[in-house]
């Protein structure tokens, strides 16, 4: 679908949004299923490469990380870049459906936080923890380093083959390991860009580099 096309498919849907092509951003009232509304501006950005950019503009949410509000730009935080390319080359598939169930998820677990002070749901840490996190959740496993060595070797675009043996540490053979279930973790790594990869490693310096000084002080 052309992106006029899914612009208007969100206005059909959403009656209270307004498309501005000066910015390129839809802006206006966006209702969740509970009649619980929000003052939002949609800014299409690098979609549908990346998620669009949104902001709550009625100043009902604090601009905090703890709000999931990035504290220097005011946005809202939905997830990490890598898993919002996962997601939009996965189940996200239009601009309606990021609406949906991405930005109307988002305020709705905003609505609930209100009422109860807490969230319901996944939440990852603000910053690298939160990058970190997110790729364990990726791969399934535990193991920051082991987490780091997969992204370094997929960045570098040698991919496992699925009779070595597998990313998690495990010695099995990756096509065979938790029944395939990791064979399928790590091919969503290639829905990511290698420059977004690139520059999440980054937040998994500190550990590499405590694993290298531990491996050099246990061979001294």
């Amino acid at each position: 679908m052309e992106i006029n096309d899914e612009i208007q498919e969100v206005l059909g849907n959403h009656k209270n949004l307004v498309y501005h092509l000066e910015s390129n951003s839809l802006c206006g009232e966006l209702f969740d299923p509970d009649g619980d509304s929000y003052e939002v501006k949609i800014e299409l950005g690098n979609y549908p490469k990346f998620f669009p950019t949104v902001y709550e503009v009625g100043g009902r949410i604090p601009r905090k990380a703890n709000r999931h509000i990035y504290t220097d730009t005011g946005s809202c935080c939905f997830t990490t870049a890598a898993k919002s390319q996962i997601l939009l080359k996965t189940k996200i598939k239009s601009l309606l459906n990021f609406v949906n169930e991405i930005v109307i998820r988002y305020f709705e677990n905003n609505s609930f936080y209100e009422i109860n002070g807490f969230y319901f749901g996944q939440e990852y840490s603000h910053g690298k923890d939160g990058i970190i996190e997110a790729y364990k959740d990726i791969l399934q496993i535990d193991d920051t380093i082991q987490v780091a060595k997969t992204l370094i070797q997929a960045s570098n675009e040698k991919p496992l083959k699925i009779h070595q043996n597998c990313y998690c540490g495990s010695g099995r053979r990756l096509r065979k390991c938790t029944n395939g279930k990791h064979l399928i973790n790590y091919r969503k790594l290639f829905l990511i860009d290698k420059e977004v990869i690139k520059l999440d490693l980054k937040s998994f310096e500190e550990e590499i580099d405590r694993f290298l000084k531990s491996k050099s002080d246990d061979q001294s």
